[in-house]
């Protein structure tokens, strides 16, 4: 009998329990699935105007899921695209790279119907991101603005995080004037030529944002832009038959550009007369510092001859030379990595590496957080030899280092394309 009593007891205790979760799961579901949705809704509903909504069909583009939405040419920045339920716009969410570390960060903005974003805001900020770019200026810079983006600039000091966040609204901005969600906005001349920039002239950029300082423009210039490495200057220049970009290198080397981006240089003397007057007004000159380096490194070498040349690349001065009977040509390269950087390349006759240099400062545990386990004289030998048609994917390429060897790299590959145009006859 008491055992049976004892059943008893024990199964009214499991039917009570479960009656009880039965209950609790009954009231609390629905609202911890409203919390859940209303926590998911929140960065939605901070970057569009008060009393938006969103339903359950707001979401329109899930990068998961890809295959199943009806929007195209969405780029790989875009997360998810919601659909705003009073036709008051869309927000948007995506995903980019916060610094060079590769630390990931996500960000919602809004779209109102006309096209204009009304709201933004970063949803994660690791520590290592520059926290510059939620300063007071940046992210309401893109407030009002259509998918040009046209006003809104990048932060100084740290322009990868900012043009990470810009390159993402940018995509998501795409996504809705591809499909047809909003109306595109309208470039400017301006806008045109200024994007061109890294494009035409490489040497001026890093990771394809521009690096310079605007300066004063003069005469008929719009704008007037020199490169922070020192390797050239853009001009927005207007005249009667339209607006045009002229480029002027370091060794005075100059291209003109229309809004197509055709180089439209043979007929526009008046404007590569222009931009090299303008130029030369503010261009540092790079030949003392090279044929110093040069002497240091082939102590004796003779015929020093500068050479002019069409390029832009990192490449800011060239000269032939002879030493113990034997023709070189140095190249003086200024890229980007962590911080400014000067390499030499010097190359023989047949485009082979002789030799590659830099100052003392490129090998100091600043650029080379590794440099204890980095024997840099034969870091720098081992590119010896080596051709453009021999130029490993990998070679010089330093783990924990990459930005800096991997501008190494750059400079070489801007030594041996720079080369190639001289063996051309300048073309």
């Amino acid at each position: 009998m008491k055992v049976l009593k004892s059943a008893l007891c024990l199964i009214l205790i499991v039917a009570v329990f479960s009656l009880a979760m039965f209950g609790l799961n009954f009231y609390t579901g629905p609202l911890a699935e409203a919390n859940q949705a209303g926590s998911a809704l929140a960065p939605l509903l901070a970057v569009m105007p008060d009393g938006a909504a969103f339903g359950g069909d707001a979401l329109i583009y899930d990068a998961q899921d890809a295959a199943s939405s009806a929007l195209t040419d969405v780029g790989e920045e875009v997360l998810r695209i919601y659909r705003e339920a009073n036709g008051n716009g869309y927000a948007i969410q995506c995903q980019t790279i916060g610094n060079y570390t590769g630390d990931p960060m996500e960000l919602t903005f809004g779209v109102d119907a006309e096209g204009k974003v009304c709201g933004i805001q970063v949803d994660n900020y690791t520590d290592s991101i520059d926290a510059r770019t939620q300063d007071e200026n940046f992210l309401p810079s893109f407030l009002g603005q259509d998918s040009t983006l046209a006003e809104v600039s990048l932060v100084a000091g740290c322009t990868f995080s900012s043009s990470s966040i810009r390159n993402a609204v940018l995509a998501g901005m795409e996504a809705l004037t591809a499909n047809n969600l909003v109306s595109a906005g309208v470039k400017s001349p301006a806008q045109i030529l200024t994007e061109l920039i890294p494009e035409v002239a490489p040497g001026m950029a890093q990771g394809g944002v521009l690096k310079a300082t605007e300066i004063t423009p003069s005469g008929s210039m719009e704008a007037a832009y020199q490169a922070d490495n020192g390797t050239g200057f853009a001009f927005i220049i207007d005249e009667a038959s339209g607006s045009f970009l002229t480029m002027v290198n370091a060794m005075g080397g100059c291209a003109v550009y229309d809004v197509d981006g055709n180089d439209v240089t043979g007929s526009h003397d008046a404007l590569v007369q222009e931009a090299r007057t303008a130029a030369a007004a503010n261009q540092q000159d790079f030949a003392e510092a090279c044929q110093s380096k040069l002497q240091r490194m082939y102590e004796g070498a003779a015929d020093i001859n500068p050479v002019e040349l069409n390029t832009f690349s990192t490449v800011v001065y060239a000269a032939g030379f002879r030493f113990e009977n034997t023709d070189y040509t140095i190249f003086y390269c200024r890229p980007t990595g962590f911080d400014q950087m000067d390499v030499y390349v010097v190359l023989d006759t047949a485009g082979a590496i002789a030799k590659v240099d830099a100052k003392q400062l490129f090998f100091d545990t600043d650029y080379f957080p590794v440099d204890d386990t980095v024997d840099q004289p034969a870091y720098k030998a081992g590119f010896a030899g080596m051709t453009a048609d021999s130029f490993p994917a990998d070679a010089g390429v330093i783990s924990g280092a990459t930005m800096t060897s991997n501008a190494v790299r750059l400079a070489i590959a801007d030594a041996f394309a720079a080369f190639s145009q001289l063996q051309n006859g300048g073309e």
